[in-house]
């Protein structure tokens, strides 16, 4: 009887911590989530809109508008902005709890401010929004 006993607090123990191990795991390093936003930004600058579409929330999916949706988008930003000419800062910071993929760049039309571009993702790299514009308007971190 004492040997069930031992492994039923065994068992219990596992089940108590194992999902706090699993999720855990699901967190990306700093690092990958700058890898994945450095690919959703070359998907967007390359109009490669179901690859992005892809890795969106059904929410972001929705507000991008499907596949004409973000090919606006990337015409817009494109006659706006020009080419990326400098990238001046790349890095994860957090904006409402969730990583951010933060890319500040200096682009040909754009003038002298630079414009950074933003994807808020969840913890397993999934796209849940993304915002462009001036440094001097952008959203502070958390």
């Amino acid at each position: 009887m004492p040997h069930l006993l031992g492994r039923a607090s065994l068992i219990a123990t596992v089940a108590f911590i194992l999902p706090g191990i699993l999720h855990a795991q699901t967190v990306l390093a700093d690092s990958e989530y700058v890898a994945l936003g450095r690919k959703y930004y070359d998907w967007f600058i390359a109009a490669e809109a179901d690859s992005l579409l892809s890795r969106m929330s059904p929410e972001a999916q929705e507000g991008a508008g499907g596949v004409s949706g973000v090919n606006q988008a990337v015409a817009n930003f494109l006659a706006r902005a020009g080419v990326e000419e400098a990238l001046l800062e790349e890095r994860v910071n957090r904006r409402r709890g969730h990583p951010q993929y933060w890319r500040e760049s200096r682009y040909s039309t754009f003038g002298t401010e630079p414009i950074v571009f933003r994807f808020v993702l969840d913890e397993k790299g999934w796209i849940l929004g993304v915002g462009m514009g001036p440094k001097s308007g952008t959203p502070a971190p958390d």
